[in-house]
């Protein structure tokens, strides 16, 4: 028997899609699935809402609704961190995450919607996830659900759908895992150890691979190429995870979302971080109508790692979980929640006579009066509160000073260390020296680059063009300077090997923002 049904509404980057779960004998079983494309994949945050917001209107008038409503964020909208916090009361707790939100949310609390989940309970104390969201963006797609129609009760971020899509998948799974939910303007990294994890959103995205792209987007990549740039990232994660969290390495990778499906892309990432690759079979935990089966069977019909992970965490506890609906949201759908069993009472009272009617009109008073009280005596409370938000918000600014100041002093060092790091790789080749190293300052949110010029010797042939062995060793100073830490990619090749004995070269060096220059 099907129990109290479930609507999923996951707001992507490239489609809208909407879902219908329920219970039956312990097992989810999909009712209905719709989805809605948008016009461009991965679109930019200009466009993106208001063709998410025309996507709802659609999907409301094609969908009859049933039961609570949950809507899941897309990656690129939500900013997640891992907090640590010791073994203290309620109260103590409560002032720490609050303390480590002000400290790792980059704009004030008051412009966010934020909560926290339980990761981890150790004998050291709690391992906390937060997760955050701009007021403005949460606000419009609320707005935006209202006027198609929706009302929404909660809104996951996509971490915790991909986290409980795996489990559902994977129960009881004991060797570390990397789950990486491929989509068109983003990438969820999770890392999974046993009752542990820790999540990371990479703005990087595979919508360049199934040939939907964001207008000013680079033309299409190729397998190996996201799969190189990918392979960076999850390697900079693993090692940030393992050094801050203790987390064991992965011992495979579990692709999901909608780009996982790209041909040859499971078979370049294996290549590239040397683990087995393999995709996360949803379909086969979940039960689907035949409605929903021909439903999906459409062109348009995208992946269900997200619906199915939100429908798992709201029907299948425990998942972590936490809602990101703003707080004023919460409380105004608690008071049409009570308005609702007013109207009812009040009916009921109309019938039964007149005496229950002065009775509730007694106990009516009485409430205000005791509400009158008690914000009486909270308003001191409250009057404390205002004056360590405060207090809080001044010790963000000295910390976003201390920032600054230290990015000043890594700027200081940064050369030194590029330098250096040339140096050593110079040696290593011998025989191979740079006559020019010109900068080109960043444009926008590009990264600084550097122009390079010089020369290699080829001591075995110095009366004639150079040999294939020193081609061999100026790509291998090329490869070396690719892998050094100031350095994400090197551009612009060119080679003259007009000179005898002597090979020019030239090109250009983009440098990661992550040690400034």
């Amino acid at each position: 028997m099907l129990s109290s049904p479930l609507t999923i509404i996951d707001c992507g980057a490239s489609r809208t899609a909407l879902a219908i779960f329920g219970l039956v004998g312990g097992r989810l079983r999909l009712e209905e699935y719709a989805v809605e494309l948008l016009p461009t994949a991965g679109s930019a945050d200009d466009t993106w809402p208001r063709q998410t917001a025309a996507a709802l209107r659609a999907l409301r008038a094609r969908v009859n609704l049933a039961g609570r409503l949950v809507l899941v964020l897309p990656p690129h909208l939500t900013l997640t961190k891992l907090v640590r916090t010791p073994r203290v009361s309620a109260a103590k707790r409560d002032q720490i995450v609050r303390f480590e939100a002000a400290q790792g949310i980059p704009v004030n609390l008051a412009e966010v919607a934020w909560d926290t989940a339980l990761v981890h309970e150790g004998p050291d104390g709690l391992e906390l996830l937060l997760a955050a969201v701009k007021l403005d963006a949460v606000n419009f797609l609320v707005a935006a659900a209202d006027e198609a129609g929706f009302d929404i009760a909660a809104i996951l971020p996509a971490a915790l759908t991909t986290l409980a899509s795996y489990r559902l998948v994977r129960p009881g799974s004991g060797s570390p895992a990397l789950v990486l939910n491929l989509g068109a303007r983003s990438t969820t990294l999770l890392q999974v150890d046993a009752a542990r994890f820790a999540p990371r959103t990479l703005s990087l995205g595979g919508g360049s691979l199934s040939g939907r792209r964001a207008v000013g987007e680079a033309d299409a990549v190729t397998p190996d190429d996201f799969a190189a740039r990918l392979g960076q990232e999850v390697t900079r994660s693993v090692m940030h995870f393992a050094r801050q969290g203790g987390l064991g390495a992965p011992e495979h990778i579990v692709l999901t979302g909608g780009m996982a499906r790209s041909t040859g892309l499971p078979e370049a990432i294996g290549a590239r971080l040397k683990l087995p690759v393999e995709r996360l079979d949803i379909l086969g935990s979940v039960e689907v109508s035949p409605s929903a089966t021909r439903a999906m069977q459409a062109p348009e019909a995208c992946d269900l790692t997200d619906l199915v992970g939100a429908a798992a965490i709201e029907l299948c506890p425990p998942h972590p979980t936490l809602n990101l609906l703003p707080a004023s949201r919460r409380r105004r759908a608690g008071l049409r929640r009570r308005q609702a069993w007013l109207v009812a009472a009040v009916a009921l009272v109309a019938v039964a006579g007149v005496p229950p009617i002065l009775h509730v009109h007694n106990l009516a008073a009485t409430t205000r009066a005791k509400t009158a009280a008690i914000e009486a005596a909270v308003a001191p409370a409250r009057e404390r509160e205002a004056r360590n938000r405060a207090a809080l918000g001044q010790l963000a600014a000295l910390q976003h000073d201390a920032t600054r100041l230290e990015n000043i002093q890594q700027r200081r060092t940064g050369w030194l260390g590029l330098l250096a790091d040339f140096q050593q790789r110079l040696v290593q080749v011998e025989d191979v020296w740079f006559e020019r190293l010109q900068t080109i300052p960043p444009v926008g949110a590009t990264p600084l680059k550097l122009v390079v010029s010089g020369r290699m010797l080829d001591k075995t042939n110095p009366l004639a063009k150079v040999s294939p062995e020193t081609l061999t060793r100026v790509r291998a100073l090329l490869a070396g300077l690719a892998d050094s830490p100031y350095i994400t990619a090197v551009e612009g090749e060119r080679f003259d090997n007009s000179q005898p004995g002597i090979l020019r070269f030239d090109f250009v060096l983009v440098t990661d923002p992550a040690h400034p220059l």
